[in-house]
């Protein structure tokens, strides 16, 4: 029995391990407007190692589906669209924020609030590594922008 628990430590150890490719500062998601059940999350990825990496969303509890999004302004208008993956060099950061690029959560299956948090999985050069993302309210000057966004259904 003591062997299988400290096989079981071992593994989550190491898997821990393998997956510290990159850090997340400041991850947090917006309480969605009222009415609606699909908000955003945001943050700076820092990639630690001498090598890129490729990282790619795969789900969010307590949401049914999941994007990274890019947005950039088309004839004057802001536009989104989806991203399979991003890809960040050796030793640089990604930026996640309002009016930019972001990770997309779609059809909450439970109310999320303020002070709850949202588990990200991430794969990360392939092995996964998951984040917890602080629910948090929206600031006034974000507002505007995030509006905006709650718009955007699943395509």
């Amino acid at each position: 029995m003591k062997s299988m628990i400290l096989s079981a430590v071992l593994v989550l150890v190491s898997s821990v391990a393998l997956a510290a490719d990159i850090e997340f500062s400041n991850p947090h998601v917006f309480v969605p407007l009222k009415g609606t059940n699909t908000t955003a999350g945001f943050g700076t990825i820092k990639n630690t190692t001498k090598s890129e990496v490729t990282v790619k969303v795969v789900s969010a509890t307590p949401f049914k589906a999941v994007e990274l999004h890019e947005s950039s302004e088309k004839n004057g208008r802001m536009t989104m669209s989806k991203m399979e993956t991003i890809k960040i060099a050796a030793g640089q950061t990604f930026e996640l924020k309002p009016g930019g690029n972001h990770i997309m959560l779609f059809d909450a299956t439970k109310p999320v609030e303020e002070k709850q948090t949202v588990a990200i999985k991430l794969l990360v050069n392939d092995k996964e590594q998951t984040v917890n993302f602080p629910v948090v309210t929206r600031l006034s000057k974000e507002t505007k922008t995030e509006d905006k966004k709650e718009e955007h259904h699943h395509h």
